[in-house]
């Protein structure tokens, strides 16, 4: 037992070499860059004070115990908690300098706590709050009527997750079209959950809008129309079962021109083959109202568009749905 008691002291005594090997590289990644801003602005002064104080502690206590080991390994990092307070507080930063040692450190300080909660706000931060904020904005816009209460609403939040929403842009980007900007709004609900966001989140993004859209206690149609097509797309998610979507929205252009009006204004549509030429399709849409919207906004451009609720195999069969009557 005395052999064993005397090897460990042995290798503790020589993990005092590995401690040292340890601050030195920490202290000499820093070292090389100790006048660059960022690098000063990563180390937390507070931390370091922080640390510090027991490291302090237990090297007094380790003298007067005369345990000479726990002495050396305290002293060392307590040397690299200063040199890490010395950097962090501007000192080799140039133009630094000249403030004095105390100014550097109440500037340090008041710029920590400054920043002391970001940490935590993310952590209550929904992932994906810009994408959510925007939704929220385009859901009170879909009327083109902005409510006051909507807005308090939808800024409660923005300020809740610190995020810098722009009224302003909101209003001044959307488009006079109903049709795209109901296509733009589900293109940002569906992009939103591309980032696989956690169900619980989705289903109070549901009805967090649900409440949006009473929060005037007057709901539109635009607003009814809309809702009926992100209830199915939200609510979808959150089950996880196979899509229900069905309605298909189809366009068949007629000459090389609606084509190119396709292709460069319509990157929603996807092209598929079928007897006699192509097609393009929409992807699928849970509400019947909501794909004859988006059919009409295809039509106001002159481009021969139906609601179906599967893929049409055969022009012919497009063109006779077309001149049916609805």
């Amino acid at each position: 037992m005395e052999m064993f008691e005397k090897a460990v002291s042995i290798l503790a005594f020589l993990s005092i070499g590995f401690s040292l090997t340890e601050a030195y590289l920490k202290a000499n990644q820093i070292w090389k860059r100790k006048h660059e801003r960022l690098v000063v602005e990563s180390i937390s002064v507070t931390a370091q004070l922080v640390s510090l104080f027991p490291l302090s502690i237990f090297s007094l206590n380790y003298l007067f115990q005369r345990q000479y080991v726990g002495l050396m390994d305290s002293t060392i990092f307590a040397t690299l908690a200063v040199f890490n307070i010395i950097v962090g507080m501007s000192f080799w930063v140039p133009g630094e300098r000249k403030k004095g040692f105390w100014t550097l450190i109440k500037e340090t300080l008041n710029l920590e706590r400054k920043e002391a909660g970001d940490l935590a706000k993310s952590f209550f931060k929904p992932s994906g709050a810009q994408k959510i904020i925007n939704i929220l904005g385009q859901v009170a816009m879909i009327d083109e009527v902005l409510d006051p209460r909507e807005k308090q609403f939808i800024q409660s939040f923005a300020d809740h997750w610190n995020i810098n929403f722009s009224w302003d842009n909101l209003t001044k980007n959307r488009i006079a079209d109903t049709a795209i900007n109901l296509i733009h709004l589900r293109q940002d609900v569906t992009d939103y959950l591309a980032i696989s966001p956690p169900q619980k989140q989705v289903s109070e993004l549901k009805d967090i809008i649900n409440a949006l859209i009473n929060i005037d206690e007057e709901v539109s149609e635009q607003e009814k129309l809309i809702m009926g097509e992100l209830d199915g797309l939200l609510s979808g998610y959150i089950s996880q079962q196979p899509n229900a979507a069905r309605y298909h929205v189809i366009v068949v252009p007629q000459n090389e021109r609606q084509v190119q009006v396709v292709t460069t204004s319509l990157p929603e549509l996807i092209r598929y083959e079928i007897g006699e030429g192509f097609a393009y399709h929409s992807s699928p849409f849970y509400s019947k109202e909501y794909a004859n919207v988006i059919s009409d906004g295809y039509r106001s451009l002159n481009l021969l568009s139906i609601v179906t609720f599967t893929l049409p195999s055969q022009i012919n069969s497009i063109v006779s749905e077309d001149e049916s009557p609805n």
